[in-house]
C-alpha cells in the first residue's frame, strides 16, 4: 500500500499574518493536502504585519500548522498606522546589523525545529519559501540529514530593488549565503521568469533545478463577487495593496504627477475620475495632498482578503505600481493575478521587462514607462473617454485566466514536490547526506 507523502512547510508569512505574500503559500497548502499530501506548517505566532482573520479558513483541516515563537526584531520601536504595521527607526537600524533580514531570530527556531523532524525522516520532502531570506536555513539544513528540499523564492534576493542599499562587504556576505541556497536546493522554485533568468545566468547547473510559476489567482476567490459592476458615469481606478514598500514612491510619484497632468489638461477629471489607493501606507496621503489630488484621489484602509474581489470588481482599470530602476521590471506582483480574478485589465507601470511582457503577451491591459509621466496621463484620458462612452475596457481572456489560474500554478508545485520526494531524474547539487 503506497505511505501517504509527507511535506513540512516553513513559511514566516502565514494566516493569520497577511498581506500578498501569504497567498501563495497557502494556495500551495491547499494543494499538497489535495493531493494527499500530509503536511506540517512551522510558521510565526505573531509579527508586526498587517493580520488577516479571513484567510484562516483556507486552511484546510489536515494541516496540522505549528507557531513558534517569534523574537520578531520588527517590532522594536514599531510603528502601527491603523493600515499597516510598519517598522519604525529602530527597526530601520536593526535592518542595517541583522543578516539576511529581521526574521532572522525567528529562521533560528525553525531551523532548531526542522532538525529532529529531519534526522527522524519524518517528512519525505521540505518547502521553504521566502521572504524572509532567513527561512531557507531550515531547507538547508533538511538537506543536510538528507531530506529532499524545495526552496521557493517570491521575491528575487540580492536582486530585489530594495536591498541594493547595504555596504558592499554585507552585499557580497549575502550573495554567498544566497548562492549556497541556489546551489544545495534540490529544485528552486522563481515566482519571475525575469528572475529566474538573472539567477540561471549566474549560477551553473541552476538552469535544470528551476522553474517558474508563477502565483496566479484562485476562482473561487472571485466568483461571489462575479455581478459587481464600476459605477456609471465615473472612471474608477483602484491600486490594491502596499504602495510606498520596496521602493515603489518614485513610480508612485511618477503616477501621481501623471494624474496632475491630466487634471491640468482637463479639470473635469476632478469630477469623473476616482483613484482609490486600498490597503496604502499612511503616508501615501501627504504626497497625494502635495501633488493636489485629493478631491479625485483618495488612501484608505486595507481590507480583508475575502472582500478584495469586491473592490476590484468596482475598478474600471487596476493598477500595479512596479519598484524603481531596472529591477523593478522582473516581479510579477499578485496585483496582476488579482486583476485578471477580477476580469479587469491592468494598468501596469514599470520598466521593459517581464512584467510589461506578459501584459502583452496576454493582453492582460496596459503598460507606461514610469519615466513618462505625459504618456501615463495621455493613456488615461483616452481610456477614461472609453469609459465615458460606455465602451467597455478589454478584459482578461479566458486562455490568459487558465494560463495564469493558481490551479496550474500549485499543480506545478505539487508535481515538482512529488519528483523531489521521490528522487526522480532530479539532479542534485550535492549527495543526499552533504
Amino acid at each position: 500500500m503506497r505511505r501517504t507523502p509527507r511535506a513540512l512547510v516553513v513559511a514566516y508569512y502565514f494566516p493569520p499574518i497577511g498581506g500578498g505574500g501569504v497567498n501563495r503559500t497557502v494556495k500551495v497548502v491547499r494543494g499538497l493536502a489535495a493531493a494527499g499530501w500530509r503536511v506540517l506548517v512551522l510558521t510565526a505566532d505573531r509579527a508586526a504585519w498587517v493580520r488577516d482573520e479571513s484567510q484562516l479558513r483556507e486552511i484546510p483541516e489536515s494541516v496540522r500548522v505549528v507557531r513558534l515563537p517569534n523574537p520578531d526584531w520588527g517590532r522594536v520601536a514599531a510603528r502601527r498606522d491603523g493600515r499597516i504595521g510598519r517598522p519604525g527607526v529602530g527597526a530601520g537600524r536593526l535592518r542595517g546589523w541583522l543578516i539576511p533580514d529581521l526574521q532572522v531570530g525567528w529562521s533560528a527556531l525553525a531551523a532548531a525545529a526542522t532538525l529532529p523532524i529531519a534526522a527522524s525522516r519524518a517528512v519525505d520532502a521540505v518547502y521553504t519559501t521566502c521572504p524572509p531570506y532567513s527561512a531557507h536555513a531550515a531547507g538547508r539544513l533538511g538537506r543536510a540529514l538528507g531530506v529532499p528540499w524545495v526552496a521557493d523564492f517570491r521575491d528575487a534576493w540580492t536582486l530585489y530593488p530594495s536591498r541594493g542599499d547595504f555596504p558592499p562587504l554585507r552585499q557580497a556576505f549575502e550573495r554567498r549565503l544566497e548562492e549556497a541556497v541556489l546551489k544545495r536546493a534540490d529544485h528552486v522554485l522563481f515566482a519571475s521568469p525575469g528572475v529566474r533568468d538573472r539567477y540561471v545566468a549566474r549560477i551553473p547547473g541552476l538552469a535544470v533545478r528551476s522553474t517558474t510559476v508563477m502565483t496566479g489567482f484562485d476562482p473561487r476567490d472571485f466568483a461571489a463577487a462575479r455581478g459587481i459592476e464600476p459605477p456609471r458615469g465615473r472612471f474608477r481606478i483602484v491600486h490594491a495593496g502596499s504602495a510606498l514598500l520596496d521602493d515603489r514612491g518614485a513610480t508612485v510619484d511618477a503616477f501621481l504627477a501623471a494624474l496632475r497632468i491630466w487634471l491640468e489638461r482637463d479639470p473635469a477629471v476632478a469630477r469623473t475620475v476616482e483613484v482609490r489607493f486600498v490597503g496604502a501606507e499612511a503616508g501615501l496621503a501627504d504626497r497625494i495632498a502635495a501633488h493636489g489630488l485629493s478631491r479625485f484621489v483618495a488612501a484608505q484602509g486595507r481590507v480583508p482578503r475575502a472582500r478584495l474581489a469586491s473592490v476590484l470588481r468596482t475598478a474600471h482599470l487596476c493598477a500595479y505600481l512596479a519598484p524603481a530602476g531596472a529591477g523593478g521590471a522582473d516581479p510579477i506582483p499578485g496585483k496582476l493575478f488579482d486583476a485578471v480574478g477580477a476580469e479587469r485589465p491592468l494598468f501596469a507601470i514599470a520598466p521593459p521587462g517581464p512584467v510589461r511582457d506578459l501584459v502583452d503577451r496576454l493582453r492582460l491591459g496596459f503598460t507606461a514607462h514610469p519615466g513618462d509621466a505625459s504618456d501615463i496621463a495621455s493613456q488615461l484620458a483616452e481610456l477614461c473617454s472609453r469609459v465615458l462612452r460606455n465602451e467597455p475596457l478589454p478584459a482578461p481572456e479566458g486562455a490568459a485566466r487558465v494560463e495564469l489560474s493558481c490551479e496550474t500554478a500549485v499543480a506545478r508545485v505539487v508535481h515538482t514536490l512529488e519528483r523531489v520526494a521521490a528522487r526522480e531524474r532530479m539532479p542534485c547539487a550535492f549527495p543526499s547526506a552533504s
